[in-house]
Formats: structure tokens, C-alpha cells, sequence
């Protein structure tokens, strides 16, 4: 039985999902699965969503650390802020491609491309969907989860499991909102 606080997040993520659906078919991006970080949420809660449009139904939820605005290491933050400006250290909302894959700092991870205004600085600025050891495969609220410097950052696990799905895909949007 799933609990409030995932009902709540499944319900939000379903109502993004119906409108990119319709966005991804329009620009002719992938149509079968979608990427979604749902940043009203707090940090120590499951707030990223790979998202099955041919199920309607999310593939996985698991936290994700976005960017904590500090030039440290591990701060923690409960609940993001965000910017497109280089040197912020926070994450951009909106819309991104899911680019090219790649073997980096941090193992395995995938370039974005901003496709909005709010984060059209995504590539320019380095901002990487990549999986991070200080990141946790499971909820640890009411604690806060460990910030990134701008990136969207899963579990080593967590993104081992995503790498498996991008791999099959292209063309995937990840959709950041508030």
C-alpha cells in the first residue's frame, strides 16, 4: 500500500506526465519514457520518477540530490532553490534532453540540454544527471539529503538502474518542476 506522500508525488508526476507526453509526440522527443524531479519536495523524501508512458505508471521513484547553492561538498538541503547562472551551484528547473552517455568523475552519466529559458544554461554549466555515493537509494526524511553543485544526482545503485532503461532509449526528456 503506497503512502500518502507517494500517492501525492505519483498524482503530480501523472498530471506532468499527460502534458509532456503531448510535448515529447509534438517535438518528437521519446514517447515512452519520461524523466521527472519533483522539487516542491523535500530532499529526504522520493521525489525523481522514471516515468512509463505506455503504463502510465512510474518504472521506479528513489530520492535525488539537486544543487545546494554552497561551493562545499555535502550540505545538506531540505527543500532546493534554483538557478541557470554558472557558479550558482543550484539546479534549473524545467525541461532537459538527456543526452549523450558517458563514463566521468562519478561513473556512468548522461549530458542534458536545457530545452527551456529557465535552463538553457544546462551543457555550458556542466549540469550532468550522474549517480554519487553521498546520494541514498531510499528515503531518509526527516533528514535532508546530501546537495550537489547544480546536478541532479541519484545513488550509485538507483542510477546503475536508470543507466539500464537510457540505454534502450532516445531522445528522453527529464522534467525538473516545482
Amino acid at each position: 500500500m503506497l503512502k500518502s506522500y507517494e500517492m501525492s508525488l505519483r498524482s503530480r508526476v501523472a498530471k506532468r506526465a499527460e502534458a509532456l507526453r503531448e510535448y515529447c509526440h509534438r517535438e518528437s522527443y521519446n514517447t515512452s519514457v519520461a524523466l521527472f524531479v519533483d522539487a516542491s519536495r523535500h530532499s529526504g523524501r522520493r521525489r525523481f520518477v522514471a516515468w512509463s508512458f505506455e503504463r502510465n505508471a512510474p518504472m521506479f521513484t528513489c530520492p535525488v540530490s539537486l544543487g545546494s547553492g554552497a561551493k562545499e561538498s555535502h550540505v545538506r538541503s531540505a527543500y532546493a532553490e534554483f538557478s541557470n547562472n554558472e557558479g550558482s551551484h543550484l539546479s534549473s528547473l524545467g525541461r532537459a534532453l538527456v543526452a549523450e552517455r558517458y563514463e566521468g568523475r562519478y561513473g556512468v552519466a548522461y549530458r542534458l540540454d536545457g530545452l527551456d529559458e529557465s535552463n538553457s544554461n544546462l551543457r555550458p554549466r556542466c549540469v550532468v544527471l550522474h549517480g554519487w555515493e553521498h546520494t541514498t537509494s531510499y528515503p531518509i526524511w526527516p533528514r535532508a539529503m546530501v546537495g550537489s553543485h547544480g546536478c541532479p544526482v541519484l545513488s550509485q545503485r538507483m542510477m546503475r538502474r536508470l543507466d539500464k532503461v537510457l540505454q534502450n532509449e532516445q531522445g528522453t526528456i527529464l522534467d525538473i518542476f516545482k
